[in-house]
């Protein structure tokens, strides 16, 4: 399988390590910024984005939204009629695509930024011209950094933009301030930060076990009038529960914002 990124930035990076160690698969990389060549880890590349599209069985478009319009005027012509294309580009729709090829097989995909490392969250969501061949090839493609998941209905992105595409950065929200109130009780700023990773990834670990309910591991660890029923009274205090809800939803509302902006601003 062919497989030619269409700009080449963190992210498609990302998508192209996971892939690396298949030997089935022939990557190369297209943007203004490449060099002609081949890099260390054997991804052609190239600074002209129509040079690797004539053999290309998947384009994955790694623009950002903005320059999408002016890349597909000026790929579209050289995408090979069964190519499938995939569109890692924020909230741009499934059906912006139509305005150049109705008949162009579209998937859109929403990894994050735990792919880098193999652990992403990808929400796939393809149009009707996808074939179950083309879908498979999708998922092998995001398989390779982590989980995925089909999504029926293209408004969820949305919610899964709220949900794994901005997550990451709530936990390390809640690692950083976990540190810095470690350090107020008179911990080293290391040790702090050596000791909330471990908690974090040990909790994950528990959780991921999957023989019991989130709910049921908490109140394993609490016990009535203890150390962490007093500071779970705080967070409920604080409305913590509302405040991630409040949090999530701002998100949700922004993504669908962020969509509109770019729908409009690329037709």
């Amino acid at each position: 399988m062919n497989i030619t990124f269409v700009g080449f930035g963190n992210m498609a990076k990302a998508i192209a390590h996971g892939l690396l160690n298949e030997k089935s698969i022939k990557l190369s990389a297209s943007s203004p910024s490449l060099s002609n060549g081949t890099t260390a880890k054997g991804i052609n590349t190239h600074s002209n984005n129509l040079v690797f599209l004539p053999e290309a069985d998947v384009v994955i478009l790694a623009v950002k939204p903005v320059m999408m319009k002016s890349v597909m005027q000026e790929i579209i012509a050289m995408i090979p009629p069964k190519a499938l294309v995939i569109s890692v580009a924020a909230g741009i729709p499934l059906s912006w695509f139509n305005q150049f090829n109705e008949k162009l097989a579209v998937v859109r995909a929403m990894p994050n930024i735990a792919s880098s490392v193999g652990k992403g969250a990808t929400p796939l969501v393809a149009n009707p011209q996808v074939t179950l061949a083309q879908k498979k090839q999708a998922e092998f493609i995001f398989n390779a950094t982590g989980l995925t998941t089909w999504v029926m209905e293209e408004e969820a992105m949305d919610a899964f933009n709220a949900l794994s595409g901005s997550g990451p950065a709530y936990v390390f929200l809640f690692m950083e301030e976990m540190i810095h109130a470690a350090c107020a009780l008179g911990l080293e700023k290391e040790t702090a930060k050596t000791f909330t990773m471990q908690t974090v990834a040990g909790a994950l670990e528990l959780a991921e076990q999957g023989n019991l309910e989130l709910s049921v591991l908490r109140k394993h660890v609490t016990s009535q009038g203890g150390t962490t029923a007093a500071a779970l009274e705080v967070f409920k205090q604080q409305a913590f529960g509302n405040l991630i809800s409040l949090a999530m939803k701002a998100a949700y509302n922004r993504a669908k914002e962020l969509g509109l902006m770019n729908t409009n601003q690329n037709t």
